[in-house]
């Protein structure tokens, strides 16, 4: 099987680099193109530079789901170095655009090839699915969940953000996959490709909502992809934050030069197929780390069943925080040798701090709080603590790297912005601010029965999170925790710790998000809580009269009531029960009501920005926008096209311009001040009395007019 395995590698490989590269010279003539380009081009970058380097490091025998998570976290950050070292190094030998599809391609190829060429010369790759063991009744199970996939990019294309039936059907199904793993007798792989499937679906039912890409930050990000995309070249000195997420704009450019596809759908459909391999990541994590299967089978879903984790993909926090699992699952992965993890795990703490600078700074720190309280235990319990992913040289490396990155690029935008955070949580001591605190999200009024239930479901999930992390630790300090525990649980501590911080610090950010990143790691304990809290309850009813109460506690299926919860989560998260009862849903949900609340742009808006951008000829753009940021939704999707802080506000009191401007306005400009889906009336406002209502029409469709103002 391995010698048909390579030569069948072997002859796959030199095809699609032929093709590619015939295709590219010819200009995109050959037959199929418009297919087999984007289908081979995102194999080439996604998977088959990591997958040779996996070989090449003899990690190839390793099941098939690890094997694809490190061929594919180590294929994005081989692209993205390489990439910005043809950015440096072909300037040099005179080649003004060193990033077109030609220079891509081929360089990619060589790399290819010479690893190829390496590996074969060494030794004979293993078939990864030689670690596959299923039964008849698995490969049923198999084929049943890869439909998920298949049916959620189908339903969502064909529904166009409708609230109907098929949709419905589809959430219900995703959200009891966990109650179906937990009676099923599942084999080693049906569990994490069920959570692949599972999250995978779980995206793509929001990301393929219309034909534009909707969100917040992703219009700025798009905005720096777009510009490395036209002028074939990444300007490290352009100050704009998004300017230094290399695997979020200059990766996403990459990929449209390879591939041929739009970079809108780059975000859309390439973005999010990465993002699915995260959760498989943390059943990695916890089969590490956890002795009981269960824990490994539900924890994934209580972060891919959390709206945080699909209502703003693609978004630079997932990446990063594929990133930062991925890193995890090497260093707990006892199967390897330290050269291997070292560096495999070098390349992912590169690929994290390439995609964010939060989450990179954030997951340093818990890691050196790790070696801290690891260093602190063993004094403590005299016992040796073994030090797996709470390395000094892992810290040192991400800390270091992280300066040198950050203050390189960007003109170190990033870097002082970090700073600037810092110094405001400080000074706000010892009276935080509230704003997007977990305090101020625990105490929003609602009058509505579901929304009280939709909250108190995160407390409650939040709740068992936190009595998990004290059994834990209990069992940590009295050394009744199994060893491969240990060090985990301390790790999930500062993890959590920082959660309960953001109850009343934003840390420069929302506790959805701060939530979502702790869901990266403290997901498992969520089912630990949930035996801890029966388990008291069984010990208190020992006290009671009755004498079988507590054997009856004891019988309860624990594991199985968990899935039931997770379900629940999901079908609230996801906005079924609100449509199912005619109530109003979620404003993220733009999957169930595109005019839910969060932006979703139609084709005409989308055509109005690009006139502006080949018509406005450097002269100002100014949109309706309140905020002393632009957040509103004109202000949004013109920022694909004019850099955000170069745009001119208009909040509801202003009257004129003093200077000429182009003024962009679409029938929803806007939302009014505290309300999540009704838009201003521009015709109402002073500043279309004052100067709009006699301004030159320079463009018009039906959903939006562009103005000139001369002054």
């Amino acid at each position: 099987m391995d010698r048909l395995f390579n030569w069948t590698k072997s002859v796959s490989l030199t095809v699609m680099i032929a093709y590619l590269l015939t295709n590219i010279a010819l200009g995109g003539e050959l037959p199929g193109s418009l297919v087999l380009r984007p289908v081979f081009g995102v194999i080439l970058l996604t998977a088959v530079p990591g997958y040779l380097l996996v070989a090449l490091l003899r990690v190839d025998d390793q099941p098939s789901g690890r094997t694809a998570i490190y061929a594919v976290g180590l294929s994005l950050t081989i692209v993205t170095v390489f990439s910005l070292i043809l950015n440096t190094a072909l300037p040099l030998l005179g080649f003004d655009r060193p990033l077109t599809s030609r220079h891509l391609t081929a360089a990619v190829s060589v790399l290819v090839l010479g690893l190829s060429t390496a590996r074969y010369t060494s030794s004979r790759s293993t078939s990864p699915l030689q670690s596959l063991s299923l039964s008849g009744r698995d490969w049923v199970a198999i084929v049943g969940l890869s439909l998920l996939p298949v049916y959620s990019v189908l339903v969502t294309i064909l529904t166009d953000g409708g609230s109907n039936g098929l949709l419905i059907v589809l959430l219900c199904l995703l959200s009891i996959v966990p109650l179906l793993l937990w009676w099923w007798e599942e084999s080693s792989t049906l569990a994490p490709y069920a959570i692949w499937a599972v999250s995978a679906s779980v995206l793509f039912q929001m990301t393929l909502v219309s034909g534009h890409l909707w969100g917040f930050d992703i219009h700025f990000e798009y905005f720096t992809a777009a510009d490395i995309l036209n002028n074939e070249y990444w300007d490290p000195g352009r100050r704009s934050p998004s300017n230094s997420l290399a695997t979020v704009t200059l990766l996403a450019a990459v990929y449209s030069k390879v591939t041929g596809l739009d970079l809108v759908w780059v975000y859309k459909a390439i973005y999010p197929l990465l993002v699915s391999l995260l959760p498989l990541g943390v059943w990695y994590i916890v089969r590490s780390t956890f002795e009981d299967r269960s824990i490994a089978t539900l924890a994934p879903f209580a972060l891919v069943f959390y709206y945080g984790f699909f209502k703003d993909m693609p978004d630079k926090q997932l990446v990063a925080g594929l990133f930062a699992v991925f890193l995890l699952v090497v260093f707990l992965d006892d199967g390897l040798s330290d050269i291997q993890q070292w560096v495999i795990g070098i390349s992912f703490a590169i690929g994290l701090t390439f995609s964010h600078y939060g989450v990179s700074l954030l997951f340093a720190a818990f890691l050196g709080g790790t070696v801290v309280a690891r260093h602190g235990l063993q004094v403590l319990t005299q016992t040796d603590i073994d030090g797996r992913i709470s390395r000094p040289g892992l810290i040192a490396f991400l800390g270091g790297f992280w300066i040198v990155w950050y203050l390189f690029s960007a003109s170190g935008v990033n870097f002082y912005r970090v700073v600037g955070v810092g110094y405001e949580i400080v000074a706000s001591l010892p009276f935080p601010t509230t704003e997007r605190s977990g305090a101020a999200y625990a105490t929003t009024g609602f009058t509505s029965v579901y929304w009280i239930l939709y909250k108190f479901l995160y407390i409650a999930l939040v709740g068992l999170i936190g009595v998990g992390m004290i059994s834990a630790l209990y069992s940590t300090v009295t050394s009744s925790d199994d060893a491969r525990s240990v060090e985990y649980s301390l790790f999930s501590a500062g993890v959590f710790a920082f959660l309960v911080a953001s109850v009343v610090f934003t840390f420069g950010m929302g506790f959805d998000r701060t939530l979502q990143i702790a869901l990266f790691v403290v997901s498992p304990f969520a089912l630990v809580g949930s035996r801890t809290a029966v388990s008291i309850v069984s010990q208190l009813a020992g006290f009671l009269p009755r004498s079988d109460l507590r054997s009856r506690i004891d019988a309860i299926p624990i594991d199985g009531l968990f899935a039931v919860f997770l379900a629940v989560l999901f079908l609230f998260s996801s906005g079924t029960i609100f449509a199912l009862a005619g109530q109003q849903v979620p404003p993220y949900n733009i999957n169930m009501d595109e005019d839910a609340g969060w932006p979703v742009y139609s084709q005409s808006e989308v055509e109005a920005t690009r006139w502006l951008a080949n018509h406005a000829n450097d002269e100002p753009t100014a949109v309706y926008n309140e905020w002393s940021h632009i957040k509103s939704r004109d202000g949004l999707l013109v920022s694909e096209v004019v850099p955000a802080d170069e745009l001119e506000p208009i909040w509801l009191k202003r009257t004129s311009l003093n200077h000429s401007a182009y003024v962009y306005v679409s029938k929803k400009p806007m939302r009014k001040l505290n309300s999540d889906s009704e838009y201003i009336d521009v015709q109402k406002t002073p500043f279309y009395t004052e100067t709009l209502s006699t301004a030159e029409v320079v463009y018009s469709n039906e959903q939006v007019t562009i103005y000139y103002v001369s002054r």
